[in-house]
Order: structure tokens, then C-alpha cells, then sequence
């Protein structure tokens, strides 16, 4: 039997995000194997009630930091040398950076940061590049998109990407009604998710479906951008078709409902809500950024579309109401090409196989393979 390793993996909050989501799931899959531990940095964000569920009923053992920088570092450093902590795995520039310099002063062997976008202020991607070029053993992105972005702003060639997982769920068959379109969106109401688009597309889909159609959208999730998604779904008078939740706490449910997934996004890493969403087995309609295109495959399991496009959007979206038969076939495409691709299994596999063979990695086009293994 292997030795377990000692190791520790840091998010900033446990908040809804899919960073957050990922790195709980990286810890029940390393959980089995290996001495794990995962570490808050912010305690002052209210913890998300699923993320705490998942925890306790994992027993995943969790550290949160106190609010002070010096607490934090300290806490961290006297964390690291009591566990012996050899692997920290993190997932988000704030606490990439954290761990990097506490677990280089502490003597961490092995210190892996994280990039889960294509996009970011120009200050944080310079403290990224940095501490990567400096501090990391590696850094591993969850997109293709971000790993490549990462290259050509001069980040050394130890970076590679190893895409979200997800726990397949058991497909559920759920009745379709050719005139009851149910949309649905999930994400952070943040301005680069563009629901001003999404709300335009929903707008312009009106003037162009059969009357007797019943269209709803549905908008899950909690941000700053609330206020601003109301008054533009007044300013568009769809406030008969749109509804904004903010209280979900299955969002399984909430799809289970729906017949079609909007993505309507200026940027992304992987998207995890297009990940439930094809779980579901829901065609997807999305704009064709980051890594979008690795999850939608253009006509077969949905429909990319440029970003702000949102007439092309609505176009997609009506040729979807118009063929339940269409909509049905891509979604099964889609529930197929996760369960292929994204899988738990796949995703717990590529950790440990990377924990296990760390001293003999080579990165080769963004992924990266075990010397001397076929």
C-alpha cells in the first residue's frame, strides 16, 4: 500500500462559485487516499449551505484563517509545519499567493497554484506570473483558454490544465411541452456573465417566436449586479418572462425544470453551471469563449454563438422551441459527452496520478503525461 500524503488545499471563501465547488470536490477525491485538509482564507463570507453539507457529510477536515493578514500567514505557517503538510494545492490568486510564499518559507515540498479563468485584471495576472515563475512548483488551469493566455504573458512552461470534474448524476426523463419553454442561466451576477445580453436575447426572442408560445428565464444566482439585472429587465419590458432567484439550494432541481441552458458570458475558464447543466442533459446555447467550445460542441450537443450577438442568440434559441426532437437529441449529446470527458473518475484519476508521479511530469501542449508511460 502507498504512503499517504500530507495534503492541503486552500480556497478563498466557500462562497457559490465553481473555484469553491472544485475545491471541495478535489478534496473528496483525494480524501481516500491521501491525508487531506482544506483551508478557508476569508472567514467573513458566509459559507454556502451546500458547499458545508457536502464537508460535513465528507468529513473533510477544514481550516478557516482568521481575518488578519499576520493571523492568516501565521496560522498557515504553524498549519503547514504541525501537519507536514508535503502538497498544497490552490485554486485562486489570493490564496495561490498566500500558500506559495508561507508554504516556501514553511518548506511545503511541492506548491501548486490555480487558474480557473481566461481573463483578469493586469495587476493580479502580474502577481500570478510571478509567484508561478518563483514560488510554484506548478500551476494547473482548469481551461485550455487560461493555460494558453498564461503562456504567452511569459508564464514558464510547468502550467497545465486539468478541466473541472462532476459527479454524473443518474439521467432523469422529464416531460418537454412543445409550447412551455423553460429557460435557465446559473452564475455569479457579476458584469462579465452578461445577463444584459441575456436579457436582450429573451427580448428580442419575443418579436420572433409563435405567439402562442409561453417563454420563461429563469436567473440563478447572487451578486453584485442584481439591481442593475432588474432595472434592465424592466427597461426591456420582459418582466412577465424573466424571474431572478437568489435563495436556490438545489440547483438540480432548478434544471430538472428547464428545456434549454443560456450562456450568454463575455468570458470564461470551464464552466461549471454548463456542466450541470449538460448533467441534466440540456442542450446549451452559449457564447463561444474560454473553453465553452470543449463543453458545447457547435450543432451537435447545442449552439455557440458570438459574444453580444444577441440576435444570433435568439435565433439559436427559437430553432431550439421550434424542434423538441432537436432539443431532446442534444441533450443526450450532451449528458454522453460529460459523462466521456468530465467525470469524477476521470478527474480523481488525473490527481493522483499527478501526486504520485510529480518528479517525472511532462507538459506537452497544455497537458501533462508521466515519463516513461505510454
Amino acid at each position: 500500500m502507498k504512503q499517504k500524503k500530507n495534503i492541503c488545499i486552500t480556497i478563498n471563501a466557500l462562497v457559490m462559485g465553481g473555484a469553491e465547488k472544485q475545491s471541495v470536490l478535489l478534496a473528496q477525491a483525494l480524501k481516500p487516499f491521501h491525508n487531506v485538509i482544506l483551508v478557508v482564507v476569508d472567514p467573513t463570507k458566509e459559507v454556502y449551505a451546500p458547499r458545508l453539507k457536502t464537508i460535513q457529510e465528507e468529513g473533510i477536515e477544514t481550516i478557516f484563517l482568521p481575518k488578519s493578514i499576520f493571523g492568516k500567514t501565521q496560522v498557515l505557517f504553524k498549519l503547514f509545519k504541525k501537519k507536514k503538510i508535503e502538497y498544497t494545492f490552490s485554486f485562486l490568486a489570493t490564496d495561490t499567493v498566500l500558500s506559495a510564499i508561507v508554504g516556501k518559507l514553511s518548506g511545503v515540498k511541492y506548491r501548486i497554484g490555480g487558474i480557473r479563468s481566461s481573463s483578469w485584471p493586469k495587476w493580479k495576472f502580474r502577481a500570478l506570473k510571478a509567484t508561478h515563475n518563483y514560488l510554484l512548483d506548478y500551476t494547473i488551469a482548469n481551461n485550455y483558454a487560461g493555460y494558453q493566455v498564461a503562456i504567452d504573458f511569459g508564464f514558464t512552461p510547468k502550467i497545465f490544465v486539468i478541466p473541472n470534474g462532476i459527479e454524473i448524476r443518474e439521467l432523469h426523463e422529464k416531460a418537454d411541452d412543445a409550447d412551455q419553454i423553460k429557460m435557465i442561466s446559473l452564475g455569479r451576477l457579476a458584469l462579465p456573465k452578461r445577463y444584459d445580453i441575456a436579457i436582450q436575447t429573451i427580448a428580442h426572442l419575443k418579436t420572433i417566436i409563435h405567439e402562442n408560445i409561453s417563454l420563461k428565464y429563469t436567473i440563478v444566482g447572487q451578486g453584485p449586479e442584481y439591481d442593475s439585472i432588474l432595472e434592465q429587465i424592466k427597461k426591456h419590458d420582459v418582466k412577465e418572462e424573466i424571474d431572478v432567484v437568489t435563495d436556490a439550494t438545489d440547483m438540480y432541481a432548478m434544471l430538472d425544470t428547464a428545456n434549454i441552458y443560456l450562456c450568454t458570458s463575455s468570458f470564461e475558464g470551464i464552466s461549471n453551471a454548463l456542466m450541470e447543466a449538460m448533467n441534466c442533459a440540456m442542450p446549451i446555447i452559449a457564447t463561444d469563449v474560454g473553453d465553452n467550445s470543449r463543453l458545447v460542441l457547435d450543432t451537435k450537443n447545442g449552439f455557440l454563438a458570438e459574444v453580444n450577438d444577441y440576435k444570433n442568440l435568439a435565433q439559436k434559441v427559437k430553432q431550439l422551441i421550434e424542434n423538441p426532437q432537436l432539443r431532446a437529441e442534444m441533450g443526450k449529446h450532451s449528458y454522453t459527452h460529460l459523462i466521456d470527458n468530465f467525470s469524477f473518475e476521470a478527474f480523481q484519476k488525473k490527481y493522483l496520478d499527478f501526486i504520485a508521479n510529480i518528479d517525472d511530469v511532462a507538459i506537452k501542449d497544455g497537458d501533462f503525461e508521466i515519463k516513461g508511460k505510454a
